[in-house]
């Protein structure tokens, strides 16, 4: 099971771990928001190129490919992801 490591910013003292779906529900706000800037910036990326050079619609899937980087790029949070252990 994934477990992720989350670290607040401001101290990198408080530190949580949870699984996934934890992540998910407890993040939720920051995560729609995160994936909402992450879509914002592959469409304004695509209209640069070619059709057929366009990616793939699905941005959320696409963002929780590297759900570590993307979150810690895209999300207003005080809060980052050190780790996720697999």
């Amino acid at each position: 099971m994934r477990k992720i490591i989350i670290k607040n910013r401001q101290n990198n003292k408080e530190c949580q771990e949870l699984t996934l779906d934890e992540f998910k529900s407890k993040f939720k706000i920051e995560l729609n928001s995160a994936i909402q800037v992450y879509s914002h910036d592959k469409q304004q990326k695509d209209a640069l190129k070619p059709p057929f050079m366009h990616s793939n619609n699905n941005h959320e899937e696409d963002f929780y490919r590297d759900l570590r980087w993307n979150f810690n790029n895209n999300a207003q949070t005080v809060y980052y992801i050190d780790k996720i252990e697999y």
